[in-house]
């Protein structure tokens, strides 16, 4: 449980990006502004943990792919430059700092602090630590309620692995990050190329999975982007397989999964 106060609220939600800005250098007159509107990213903020998916343009074709096994060295070198993370998020007046607990990349050192401006359903974020400037709409169906799971036990067990559900409205996001740490480095794709893993321990990295999709409509809970491509379109849990238990405990039916509510109520 966060040991900071829920953010304000007109936070939580899903904000989706429509433009990132990264100024040109001061140091070289010759670096042309960078405009990015074609990365998609996803930004789901409940009361106090936030999730947050950014698939970059250009993603190659993924058709028969069942597994990252099944990858070919173009795909899983897309695959690396991929960015996402979860955690808890703090508020102080008009900054954000997101806390990473879980981040596909490696950790950098650097803090990710935002100046936020908010207009009703829109939102722009102007980087504190970092020289960037972001816009954000909010979905207007994640306006609602909001909860988060956490993993508690599988088959009876501690999981191997943690495991987080975070839900704003009619929307969610399926977080389950990779077993162990990477080395610090500047990027995945630069530690991939410096240390030259084997076949599998380059799977183990890239075996991250941030799904976003809808927990209402025609398909619930289907997975409509991922940061494993093979999991779009599959569904993440059945309807009525999440069941309240006793003492915050969620029972997922026909897994051997338990989870834990960290926040809010399942609605």
């Amino acid at each position: 449980m966060s040991k900071h106060p829920a953010v304000p609220s007109h936070y939580p939600g899903v904000w989706q990006r429509t433009l990132l800005r990264i100024p040109a250098s001061a140091r070289s007159a010759r670096q042309a502004t960078t405009n990015d509107t074609k990365t998609r990213v996803y930004w789901l903020q409940a009361a106090h943990c936030h999730a947050d998916l950014r698939i970059p343009a250009g993603r190659p074709d993924f058709s028969g792919v069942t597994q990252l096994a099944d990858c070919t060295d173009e795909q899983l070198e897309w695959l690396a430059c991929q960015k996402g993370f979860a955690g808890i998020t703090q508020v102080q007046k008009d900054q954000c700092i997101w806390h990473r607990k879980v981040d596909f990349q490696p950790a950098s050192g650097k803090r990710d602090i935002g100046h936020m401006q908010f207009s009703r359903d829109e939102l722009i974020e102007t980087g504190v630590e970092a020289d960037y400037m972001e816009h954000w709409q909010r979905l207007p169906e994640s306006i609602g309620p909001n909860w988060v799971l956490q993993l508690a036990e599988e088959d009876g067990q501690p999981p191997a692995r943690p495991a987080w559900v975070l839900v704003c409205g009619a929307y969610f996001m399926y977080v389950r990050p990779r077993l162990g740490q990477l080395p610090p480095a500047q990027n995945l794709a630069s530690l991939i190329q410096a240390v030259q893993p084997n076949s599998e321990r380059l799977l183990s990295w890239l075996d991250f999975e941030i799904s976003f999709g809808r927990r209402q409509g025609e398909t619930p809970w289907k997975i409509e982007h991922s940061t494993l491509p093979f999991r779009e379109g599959q569904i993440a849990f059945q309807t009525g397989m999440l069941v309240p238990a006793w003492n915050k405990l969620v029972v997922e039916h026909g897994s051997g999964r338990v989870w834990r509510q960290m926040e809010g109520e399942m609605l």
